[in-house]
Formats: C-alpha cells, structure tokens, sequence
C-alpha cells in the first residue's frame, strides 16, 4: 500500500532540515584556511599584531612566526614594536598561518606586497630569530646580517640585548 503524502512531508522536512543544518556548521580544522588576507589595525608589539580580515568584520590577533621581538619595557622594545607599525600599520596584509599558539593566537608569516615580515623585521635588528617554533633561513640570514653590521638592537651593549625570555626571567614585575 503506498505512502500518502501526508505522511511523507514531517520525513523530507526533516531530512532537508538536517541537511541544511550541516552545510551551515564550519568546516572541520583540517580544512581551515591556513592563509587569508586583511589590513593591520593595530601593532600590539613588535611580534604581534591585530588582522582585520578581507571581505568580513572579523579580527585576528597574529603571533609573527620564527621571531621574538623585545618587550616593551625593555631596551629596544619600544623602537621594535614602532618599526612594526612602520612596516605594517593600515596596510593590507597576506597572513601565511603556521600554527596556534597557547594563547590562541595564529602564528603566522606576515606579508606586505612582497615584503616577508618577520624576515624584515630581523634583518633591520628589531627582532631575535627564534627557531625553536619555525627555522626560517630568510629570518636567520636577515639576524645574522644585522648582528653583523650592528643594527637595531644589535648596536646595544651586550648586557642590553638580552631575548626576552631572559630578560622576563631578571624582570618578572616588569613584563607587559
């Protein structure tokens, strides 16, 4: 005996509910974007910045990848994070995803046009490589030529340019 169609309808409602339901929720982590584009609103130091991403009003706080820039209350912090904006501020900006940090940051590369970032940021002695997250040879030549020529926070003395994480181990009460 065939089904009427009454009683057919609650069954294909459900099913195109359900179905549309799941083309509503977001993908799964394995197929988030790992780049996206947007423009810098605002430079917190000089490794981190705020992304307000293209085409929607959503804000990303970015970790740059591969370098570790002074805090700002220590030497060079201040001219770090200015050279950041410099680089950076209201500009329109590719972010290159690499990972989350505990905080839940996105670390990432950060490009301006051509310009890779976080290699700028070490060549022009602003910021440590740090490869113990990403080993970057273009962030590591671009310390070694500063330390070199003694740019940036390679022209303080030595007892002045200490990474950050030494320097928050001789300053706890005085981290940003």
């Amino acid at each position: 005996m065939p089904m009427r169609l009454s009683a057919l309808l609650p069954l294909l409602l459900r099913t195109l509910l359900a179905g549309l339901l799941l083309c509503l929720l977001p993908a799964p982590a394995a197929h988030a974007a790992t780049s996206f584009e947007g423009r810098v609103v605002r430079v917190k130091d000089g490794d981190s910045l705020i992304v307000e991403r293209a085409g929607v009003k959503r804000r990303s706080e970015i970790r740059l990848a591969g370098i570790d820039a002074p805090e700002l209350a220590q030497p060079w912090g201040i001219q770090s994070r200015s050279a950041l904006r410099r680089i950076a501020m209201g500009k329109q900006v590719r972010v290159e995803v690499t990972d989350r940090d505990r905080y839940g940051r996105l670390v990432a590369r950060l490009w301006v046009g051509r310009t890779h970032v976080n290699a700028r940021m070490t060549a022009e002695g602003h910021a440590w490589a740090f490869s113990r997250y990403l080993d970057d040879p273009e962030i590591r030549a671009g310390q070694v030529a500063a330390r070199k020529a003694g740019r940036g926070l390679w022209s303080l003395r030595p007892e002045d340019r200490l990474p950050p994480p030494a320097w928050r181990a001789r300053n706890p009460r005085q981290q940003d």
